[in-house]
């Protein structure tokens, strides 16, 4: 009888002692941006990752009206972690651009997850053979809150091409499949991974063509907006049988400054530890350990993150 009485106290404190962790998880909103846009996939997949890898914190992906949301939802609290463009993280924590007069010096980099190519798409029928072709012609260059729209005002100015030189649409990534296919725009200019499901879904029934950006264009974004040159393999859309080149951004995790220190360390260490397994996804191929890290980032890092960086010795 007392046993009994002791196997079923044991059975009990482990049940009260799990039930008990799993209410004391701590629960982060991962701002990403609208449904069915790229940093919405890649904020679901992340979110797989890492509530598999690490116990601390219960992750789910939240959609947004994009990247210049989640800064001002994590700066007031309202989200733990938020993804963003490095140069959009340092717009805004220095008050430039789409946040002059209004720096967000709370918030803090964790670690870059993605690096992503830029995608100038146009229909094969729009006769859009190179980018000074946009001149004239329907182009989405994003919502007033997304990235894309600040980084495609950029790169055309980069083009030497004016806003009023183009029939300008605004409209979230998600709907640009179906615009282009119904011929509603001729060319939308957006950042996802090579392979990015939507577009070869596009690609199956609608002739596209992806536009190779000259080198000097490159070269003037990579001064005023740090992108570096990227590639798309030939092939990897259908009837895309060249390969384009163009440039990328770094796509970071952000926080506010006061997030837990040591979940922002456990989640940082979960994150790199298992990294290797992140990457057997395509959409996060690019991603090395040598980038988690840099000195020459204007943005201060999470002190959690830091620990972990000094823990490997990625700095002193």
């Amino acid at each position: 009888m007392k046993r009994s009485i002791l196997i079923i106290c044991t059975v009990f404190f482990c049940v009260t002692f799990c039930v008990g962790h799993v209410l004391a998880q701590e629960k982060w909103a991962l701002g990403c941006s609208g449904a069915g846009s790229g940093p919405y996939v890649w904020g679901a997949a992340i979110t797989k990752y890492m509530n598999t890898h690490q116990n601390a914190v219960r992750f789910s992906a939240q959609a947004s009206a994009g990247y210049n949301e989640n800064v001002e939802l994590v700066s007031a609290g309202r989200m733990e972690v938020g993804q963003q463009a490095l140069s959009g993280l340092m717009d805004a924590y220095n008050g430039r651009m789409a946040f002059k007069g209004h720096p967000h010096k709370r918030l803090r980099l964790l670690f870059p997850f993605v690096l992503v190519p830029y995608h100038s798409v146009t229909r094969e029928a729009s006769n859009i053979k190179t980018i000074h072709d946009l001149k004239g012609k329907k182009m989405n260059i994003g919502l007033p809150a997304q990235i894309t729209r600040t980084e495609n005002e950029f790169f055309l100015q980069a083009a030497n091409i004016k806003l009023s030189e183009i029939k300008m649409f605004e409209m979230a990534t998600g709907q640009t499949f179906r615009s282009l296919q119904d011929g509603v725009i001729d060319a939308t200019g957006n950042f996802y991974s090579s392979g990015h499901g939507r577009l070869l879904e596009l690609a199956t029934n609608t002739k596209i063509r992806l536009l190779t950006i000259p080198e000097g264009v490159i070269e003037n974004l990579n001064k005023i907006r740090g992108h570096f040159p990227l590639t798309i393999p030939a092939n990897t859309y259908r009837g895309q049988d060249y390969t384009v080149k163009t440039f990328g951004l770094t796509n970071v995790l952000f926080a506010r400054d006061d997030l837990s220190e040591e979940l922002v360390y456990e989640v940082t260490k979960a994150f790199w530890d298992n990294f290797p397994k992140l990457i057997r996804n395509a959409a996060f191929k690019e991603l090395r350990l040598s980038h988690a890290y840099s000195d020459k980032v204007a943005v201060p890092y999470h002190p959690g993150a830091l620990r972990y960086y000094k823990q490997i010795h990625l700095l002193k």
